[in-house]
């Protein structure tokens, strides 16, 4: 069969056929679920069947839209093994975001929980093609596998579609190999995650993103490891979780962290949990700090995006190094460049390009987008980056993100560093309002601690000692919360529409 990421769970299935490999906490109150390897392949095997009833065939996309379970794990490997490409979808997305992802992407069949039925139906309702709806939650158990599954599948055959997190424009969807999630899922364990089939997971992340299927589903699978799956993310109860269920590694995103840190008990010593990993979005060092109180061990970082996963890792044994996302994995280059496309010198910034086994092979029904974002197989990101004189990235903004006030440039990542430094500040973001003078200028959404009341001019003198004067933000906006997207990753785009909108208040430091 070769590399085909269906190999995963058979291989697990086969050599470990008795190992735990989920464990299925659900909600608050609910009964804890474990699955053995051997019963999880069985189960997709029958997911695979199912579907091909459906009508499904080899080649064709099924969207998933539900929220971590046991059953997304065997929903996951049977779209897999029917030879269908698996397409996750935000559980965050509205109906009309939905029909597009269903058109865009031909999905023949939409695997969703319980709690989506009337979603997807309504998303089916608005989408201009049949598309077939089942429930996980009511599939037929009983059905007997096909023996035919899983099917044999070229390397080169799309296995996942993952739609950018961009909410704007057109659609497009990464279209990633069966060889390329089999080859960076094997390097990221064997040289970056050290994963056994000892390990413990806690897959707190949504499996609908790229970092989550990856990093919490096909890296600990591959090691015959065990993960720990909860629906939704609560810092007090995966606290809980990491002792009771002797968690040993933990991928996280900034938020996670950033909740972690408000805890007010640390874990005990002598936990299991050996390091975390924190991608997705630039993390503060003083997030990190916070939320290594609690936890007892170190933050890691890495980099990646949607079309090129995990380029970089500050992994063991590496020294940590706060604010770096670490070295290019093994078989992965990465580049800065000028808007030329030329290496800038060593410590100075530019657009991080990256190529190798992780980059996505095309954007699905998009030749256009393909070329202009992945030409000659290098992707450039979008992201600001700076190399060190021993090869370690660090991520300084996004492009799109870059605020120039009067001239200058302003990177939002390294007013929200110096702001989050504040002991009064629980989160912050920093974006442009546009300016009649300035061309833009700098505002910083606060949520403050509980029971903390620093203003805006005590931020602003904060920030005065921390950043040069065209930094500053000159406005501050007070909110109990942001919003986030599905990802976890602060929704900058809803801030900025509820600033141009006159829907957040905003408060200027006194003169």
């Amino acid at each position: 069969m070769g590399l085909q990421v269906g190999q995963v769970l058979r291989q697990a299935a086969r050599f470990a056929p008795e190992a735990v490999a989920v464990v299925d906490l659900g909600h608050p109150g609910a009964s804890r679920r474990e699955i053995r390897y051997a019963d999880l392949h069985r189960i997709a095997c029958q997911m695979a069947t199912l579907l091909a009833r459906a009508g499904v065939a080899p080649g064709d996309r099924v969207a998933l839209v539900a929220e971590n379970s046991l059953e997304v794990a065997a929903a996951w490997f049977g779209v897999v093994y029917a030879g269908a490409a698996v397409v996750p979808l935000h559980l965050l997305s509205a109906a009309p975001e939905l029909a597009q992802r269903f058109e865009h992407a031909g999905v023949k069949v939409v695997l969703h929980d319980a709690a989506r039925t009337q979603l997807v139906q309504d998303a089916i309702a608005r989408a201009q093609l049949k598309t077939q709806a089942l429930a996980l939650h009511a599939l037929d158990s009983s059905a007997e596998p096909d023996a035919r599954y899983p099917l044999d599948t070229s390397p080169s055959d799309t296995a996942l579609v993952l739609y950018t997190s961009g909410t704007t424009g057109k659609a497009k969807g990464a279209a990633v190999s069966h060889a390329s999630l089999m080859l960076h899922t094997v390097l990221l364990v064997q040289h970056a995650l050290g994963l056994t089939d000892a390990s413990r997971v806690l897959c707190a992340l949504p499996l609908s993103h790229s970092y989550g299927c990856r990093l919490a589903l096909l890296a600990p699978f591959y090691a015959r490891a065990r993960i720990v799956v909860m629906p939704r993310f609560d810092a007090q109860r995966a606290l809980d979780i990491l002792d009771s269920e002797q968690v040993t590694w933990l991928p996280v995103v900034p938020t996670m962290l950033t909740a972690f840190g408000q805890l007010t008990a640390a874990r005990a010593a002598g936990s299991h949990l050996r390091w975390a990993l924190c991608a997705g979005a630039p993390l503060s060092d003083e997030t990190a700090r916070r939320a290594e109180a609690v936890l007892g061990v170190e933050v890691r970082q890495g980099y990646g995006m949607t079309e090129a996963t995990f380029s970089t890792m500050n992994a063991p044994p590496d020294a940590r190094v706060l604010g770096s996302v670490g070295k290019p994995l093994w078989g992965i280059e990465l580049r800065v460049v000028d808007e030329q496309g030329r290496d800038v010198p060593g410590g100075q910034s530019g657009q991080v390009i990256v190529r190798g086994h992780n980059v996505m092979t095309h954007y699905l029904f998009d030749a256009e987008a393909t070329a202009e974002t992945a030409p000659d197989g290098w992707v450039f990101s979008g992201d600001v980056g700076q190399l060190d004189s021993e090869g370690r990235l660090r991520i300084v903004d996004r492009i799109k993100d870059l605020i120039i006030r009067g001239g200058y440039n302003v990177y939002p990542s390294e007013v929200e560093n110096a702001l989050g430094a504040h002991p009064d500040v629980h989160d912050v973001a920093v974006l442009g309002r546009p300016d009649a003078f300035y061309g833009e200028e700098v505002v910083a959404v606060v949520v403050l601690r509980e029971g903390a009341r620093a203003s805006a001019a005590e931020l602003s003198a904060f920030a005065a000692e921390r950043l040069s004067r065209t930094k500053v933000p000159r406005e501050y906006v007070f909110v109990a919360q942001l919003p986030l997207g599905a990802s976890g990753k602060i929704h900058k785009r809803t801030l900025r529409e509820q600033l141009l909108t006159g829907q957040l208040a905003v408060e200027r430091p006194s003169a």
